[in-house]
């Protein structure tokens, strides 16, 4: 994949030299601006069941599935209630002098949320990038949502998850080239991993990705009208589970990994209506369900070969555009396919025991000048089973989960 690399490096050394012949405009001398802006928010919130989740409960997922004690009770079948404050978010925006004749910018924005649950309340990354934006390209390099996770369809929910496992979740350290014509957008990225990682034989890592020496590679077209945005995209990942085998045999085997997306934005006065649909290959790096796992050992060398597990995700938005009351409704479904291969060894998958999974969440806000408050209502049901050679998953039985959250937030 060594081609991919001499093309991404004679395209932006391309662009950069044209856009220098292009423009006459001269490098301006100004001094770099910066503007704050951010939110306090707290938060409260109430679960029916345990959950499967991240940050004490805060980001929540699906329902745990039934264990049963001694006595056959369901020892998942309880509520859980807590508090948040952790959400308090800054971000800083520099606006500097033009370079090469385009307009340079810079973002940083963090909030308390931690890296993993032994971090909460701590500070972390969320973006940090540098933008050079010309008449009709624009070059970010930096830590930004993967554009998988395209930011104009971010549905309306006030959960932490924002439509998880539906809708794509994952920041990643990226460059990123758009180039338009007219309506037309193209997208090119190629990405690494830093907070939102692949989970293998040593459990959730970057080093999968890291070793396969070949960055995560994104393309995307999107029309961007008045009223309609929609675009299509296509993924590509590569991973390397391991280097050595058990059996001390040096080894390159990976595994490959497809991922598609389609999605539409419609804005009318009254209403916004968003939808996606994502059908892809080891994607629990998206905090969406996936994964792969082995289907044949070299009984001589331990040497192990893999097969991605195939996912559909969809979800849709609909919300009204009130300047103090606003409402908002999101319904997703996630189905797993299992794998083209016979799965014979380890699997490296989120909840791989999963058939389906599906959510109802209505959302309500008020806001009075800087200040938002807001209720929400989130009904997730995971189907659990068991999975057959293939993975595919059958003799499910329901559980469910339902979230009440309370939430306000002084916005500046």
């Amino acid at each position: 994949m060594r081609f991919i690399f001499l093309i991404f490096t004679t395209f932006l050394i391309g662009t950069f030299t044209t856009f220098a012949q292009q423009t006459n405009a001269p490098v301006t001398t100004d001094k770099p601006t910066l503007s704050w802006s951010g939110f306090v928010k707290a938060e409260a919130m109430y679960d029916t069941r345990q959950i499967v989740e991240a940050r004490e409960g805060y980001l929540l997922l699906y329902p745990k599935k039934v264990s049963l004690d001694k006595n056959g009770e369901d020892i998942n079948a309880h509520g859980s209630f807590n508090q948040y404050a952790m959400m308090a978010r800054f971000t800083a925006k520099i606006a500097g002098p033009d370079v090469l004749g385009a307009k340079a910018t810079a973002l940083i924005e963090g909030d308390f949320t931690g890296a993993s649950n032994f971090e909460n309340n701590s500070f972390r990354l969320r973006h940090a990038y540098i933008k050079l934006k010309w008449p009709h390209t624009s070059l970010v390099a930096g830590q930004y949502w993967h554009p998988i996770n395209v930011p104009e369809m971010i549905p309306n929910v006030l959960s932490l998850n924002t439509g998880a496992p539906f809708h794509p979740f994952s920041r990643q350290p990226q460059i990123r080239l758009d180039a338009s014509r007219g309506k037309i957008n193209t997208v090119f990225a190629i990405t690494a991993q830093r907070d939102y990682m692949n989970t293998g034989p040593a459990g959730a890592s970057t080093i999968y990705l890291r070793n396969a020496l070949v960055p995560n590679i994104h393309g995307q077209v999107q029309f961007i009208g008045d009223k309609l945005f929609t675009g299509i995209g296509v993924d590509y990942k590569r991973l390397m589970p391991r280097l050595v085998t058990d059996s001390l045999f040096k080894t390159k085997a990976s595994v490959n990994c497809f991922s598609y997306t389609a999605f539409a934005m419609l804005k009318t006065k009254p209403l916004i209506v968003k939808m996606q649909l994502l059908y892809g290959q080891g994607l629990n790096d998206h905090l969406l369900l996936g994964g792969y796992g082995v289907t044949s050992i070299d009984p001589l060398t331990n040497e192990h070969e893999y097969s991605p597990l195939n996912y559909l995700s969809g979800w849709a938005s609909i919300q009204t555009t009130g300047i103090k009351w606003q409402g908002s409704l999101l319904a997703g479904y996630t189905k797993g396919f299992g794998s083209h291969d016979a799965i014979t060894g380890a699997m490296y998958a989120r909840d791989a025991d999963i058939a389906y999974v599906y959510r109802l969440a209505p959302m309500l806000s008020y806001t009075s000048g800087k200040l938002t408050m807001a209720t929400e209502v989130e009904f997730t049901t995971a189907a659990y089973g068991k999975p057959d050679a293939f993975y595919k998953v059958t003799d499910t039985y329901l559980v469910s989960n339902t979230r009440f959250i309370f939430s306000i937030g002084y916005f500046f």
